[in-house]
């Protein structure tokens, strides 16, 4: 049995490389025209020859040394990549070598610092349960001398007087610790 085969009539994929194709020739009279505008100017044109001059005779250069010795040129290039081997792969165990001492000394450091603030922060913790047992029987204590067993409204203390503006003489201010307006 045959089976059916969609028709495609290839418009999609016609269209699709005409535009690639419109972008592509584009760009092309786009740096052309670019460069036709550019060698207007004098010095442009001057500094395009003196390049094209100089990249030309370094070329003829290289070439004559080439076919003159060229396994000398291919010794002098592998010369060359040993050298620049070489100093990678010093680098490379500098690096490493710095790599490893940062981790035996930083890192230990890290670790020894945040132990230390672990246990800062559970000593300040306990002092701070402490201050509170502390300041429960310092209250008890007060309560105890002045005979009350609660805490009484009238009773003169600075942070209540600072809470309601009042200042100790007993006006009212808008601001806190001032005499009355």
């Amino acid at each position: 049995m045959t089976q059916p085969v969609p028709y495609q009539t290839g418009t999609k994929n016609n269209t699709q490389a005409k535009r690639s194709g419109k972008l592509v020739k584009g760009m092309v009279v786009g740096a052309v025209v670019g460069g036709a505008l550019a060698m207007l100017d004098k010095t442009t044109r001057k500094n395009v020859s003196t390049r094209t001059s100089d990249m030309k005779d370094s070329t003829m250069g290289m070439v004559a040394k080439v076919r003159e010795n060229p396994s000398g040129i291919v010794n002098d290039w592998q010369d060359r990549l040993k050298t620049a081997s070489s100093v990678l792969k010093e680098a490379i165990t500098d690096a490493q070598s710095l790599y490893e001492k940062v981790n035996d000394d930083v890192i230990d450091q890290v670790n020894q610092i945040k132990e230390d603030s672990t246990e800062m922060i559970a000593t300040t913790k306990e002092a701070a349960e402490e201050l509170k047992d502390i300041g429960g029987k310092v209250k008890e204590a007060g309560e105890e001398v002045t005979g009350d067993s609660t805490s009484s409204p009238t009773a003169t203390s600075s942070t209540s007087t600072q809470e309601n503006n009042v200042h100790p003489t007993n006006r009212t201010s808008s601001i806190p610790g001032q005499v009355g307006s």
